[in-house]
């Protein structure tokens, strides 16, 4: 382990224990330390095989560890931890001499992120993306670390979603990534609360701040914010309600440049999105999102994924003007689970079908098989353009 490797894990270890140090003689109940301490995770094998052409197939392989770590100093205040661990060999991790570096990319304020081997065979990657203290009363909460601060009410796509964007394509990352933040929350009453979060940077220009306030209107739960994302303002509206029996939810933000306001596009970024889950268990999802700033015009490039998982921000979730999603999803048996889904941009013209099955091989472990189908239209013709297919095997603990 190199000398750099060793400060990391040092510094952020130093720091956690002050903190547990300092205030391990508040606690208020006479528990031993091991009694407060809450120790879970999963370890995680996937294959992965994916077909450019007939004549083009390549392999890789993923082991995934996470692991969670909670400490109750007494009722009221939380340290919590969580790390992620993942080993990449196979032909892909060979294929990409560039892997570890970049992977290495913490953007948080304090550098947790570990490549502690690096070679054409094998990469190995770590990263703490939870490390906060929160602090609960009757009325109020109060976290400060690496958190994950979620606004979003849609399941594809949260405009709202100022700190935390991701794409549902990232099906092995259900946890989503952390910002390094502080997050007030306060409770008005039984059904609305106002919320204040920051992320900051060097200066305005590099940091989130923004104050949300959420209430119930008719059954309604509504939630408005205003705050300073990055070089823009930042007006948010969302909304989650039923039109009779199906769910409905809405979310909206509209982002303003700060400065050169004349020369510049105001960016508008919405999702609409209606469920419905049947008596028999079977759910249905779909989703449009609306990005002012997308394009409207095929650009497809040899980057497949690229295109869907590109630069994701809660400005450009998608970048297609206009990009749709549909799932259905249930239980076969009581083991036995199967979903399809759908993305579909528009402009683009590009298609990804995303099919898979989940299997409870016994208590704690699961197995799941997912396919990833992308086809793409150019001259009238359905192009197919790649296929991932995924194999996992997880043990929870």
């Amino acid at each position: 382990m190199s000398n750099n490797i060793g400060l990391k894990y040092l510094l952020f270890f130093a720091l956690l224990i002050s903190n547990f140090i300092s205030l391990k003689a508040q606690k208020e109940d006479k528990k031993s330390l091991k009694d407060n301490i809450t120790f879970s995770g999963y370890l995680r094998f996937m294959n992965s095989s994916s077909v450019i052409n007939s004549d083009s197939i390549i392999a890789d392989n993923l082991i995934h560890n996470r692991l969670r770590f909670k400490l109750d100093f007494n009722s009221k205040l939380t340290g919590v931890v969580e790390m992620r661990n993942r080993v990449f060999f196979g032909e892909a991790t060979n294929l990409n001499p560039d892997l570890g570096k970049m992977l290495n990319n913490d953007i948080g304020s304090l550098d947790l992120s570990i490549v502690s081997f690096d070679r054409r065979t094998l990469v190995i990657h770590s990263i703490f993306d939870r490390a906060y203290l929160k602090y609960s009363s009757e009325k109020w909460e109060l976290r400060i670390g690496r958190q994950r601060i979620n606004w979003g009410v849609n399941l594809a796509w949260n405009p709202n979603d100022l700190f935390n964007a991701y794409s549902l394509i990232d099906f092995d990352y259900q946890e989503r990534s952390g910002v390094d933040a502080i997050r007030f929350l306060y409770y008005t009453g039984d059904m609305s609360s106002i919320e204040f979060a920051a992320q900051p940077g060097d200066d305005m220009d590099k940091s989130i701040f923004a104050g949300l306030w959420r209430f119930n209107l008719t059954g309604n739960d509504i939630q408005v914010f205003l705050g300073n994302y990055y070089t823009d303002l930042a007006l948010g509206l969302g909304w989650a309600g039923n039109i009779k029996n199906t769910g409905f939810t809405f979310e909206s933000t509209y982002f303003i440049p700060k400065k050169n306001i004349i020369n510049s596009s105001n960016v508008l970024s919405s999702s609409i999105s209606l469920d419905y889950s049947t008596k028999k268990g079977i759910y249905f999802n779909s989703s449009v999102l609306y990005n002012s700033g997308g394009n409207d015009r095929n650009t497809s490039s040899e980057n497949i994924f690229g295109s869907f998982l590109g630069d994701i921000s809660a400005k450009n979730l998608m970048p297609s003007k206009f990009t749709y999603f549909s799932q259905i999803s249930g239980n076969f048996t009581p083991v036995l689970n199967g979903s399809f889904s759908s993305f579909y941009m528009k402009g683009e013209e590009m298609l990804l079908i995303m099919p898979s099955i989940a299997y409870e091989l016994k208590k704690n472990i699961d197995s799941m098989l997912l396919g990833q189908f992308i086809y793409n239209e150019l001259d009238s013709n359905i192009n197919p353009m790649g296929i991932g297919v995924f194999l996992r095997f997880t043990y929870n603990f």
